[in-house]
């Protein structure tokens, strides 16, 4: 965890380090430090302690053309008649051409890169169609990159008429040199299956907290999760439900706010 102070708005008590205007912080019994604001500017603050980056970042997909690339995330999707994303803002750093999205995901790589301790785990998902982009930067990154793993989201995914439904999204998986020493050691699936949500959500794109469960055993117990787009904060309440702990970075309001209560009800938790 970094060591900053959120009751201390101008510097951190601890370290005396000035925080950035843009950064608001707030902490959960020592447990969980969120940040309303950029990643960028909030892993200057976070110390290179932490064990995995687990994230659903902006895909800067759904579409082919670039003008449909450039449509607000819930027009891309959201399907039509939905009426949970009514109230539901767009996803900040998705409406991006190729080269501003790829761009993007390098300064994320390159952020997960300064946080993460040595022998730390990077867990990022993607959907099909930036599949090949986001591997080929993480394999132009300093990373070891290890695989990729399938979330299979089951029958109420997106069909595709006369054609395969849409069923998968996928996690590529790197480290920060060699894997990490675990006794005993663990040995996770490289399909999930878990069906996606459809009703109840938070987030438009928002993961079932079951995957986010089963993907934080890749961090040691007791270790720290970070997630730079943390969105309502599933990992977040996945990582605090099985003790570990957790540090989240989200720049649209609304999703932070819900982040934040989601993970104190995770905190007190029985």
């Amino acid at each position: 965890m970094d060591c900053h102070d959120t009751n201390q708005p101008t510097n951190c008590s601890q370290c005396g380090q000035r925080l950035p205007q843009a950064i608001r912080m707030e902490s959960i019994d020592g447990r969980a430090r969120l940040f309303h604001g950029d990643f960028r500017d909030a892993t200057r603050l976070i110390e290179p302690a932490i064990d995995a980056v687990i994230t659903d970042p902006p895909y800067g997909s759904g579409g082919f053309a670039a003008s449909e690339l450039k449509r607000p995330s819930k027009a891309k999707y959201v399907s039509t008649g939905a009426k949970y994303a009514d109230q539901m803002p767009d996803i900040d750093g998705d409406s991006l051409l190729p080269q501003q999205w790829q761009r993007l995901m390098t300064e994320f790589l390159d952020a997960a890169w300064s946080v993460l301790k040595d022998r730390g785990i990077l867990v990022t998902f993607i959907d099909w169609r930036n599949l090949a982009a986001l591997h080929g930067l993480i394999l132009e990154s300093p990373f070891t990159f290890r695989g990729i793993a399938v979330w299979n989201k089951g029958n109420a995914s997106r069909p595709y008429k006369n054609g395969f439904r849409m069923q998968a999204e996928y996690l590529l998986w790197a480290t920060k040199g060699k894997l990490p020493d675990r006794d005993p050691p663990v040995y996770l699936p490289g399909v999930l299956s878990h069906t996606t949500r459809t009703n109840g959500k938070r987030h438009i794109t928002e993961k079932p907290e079951r995957l986010m469960e089963d993907l934080v055993e890749i961090c040691p117990p007791g270790g720290t999760i970070f997630d730079p787009f943390m969105g309502s904060g599933t990992t977040g309440v996945a990582a605090l439900k099985t003790g570990r702990r957790f540090v989240g970075c989200e720049t649209v309001g609304q999703y932070f706010d819900v982040a934040l209560q989601r993970c104190k009800e995770a905190v007190n938790a029985p």
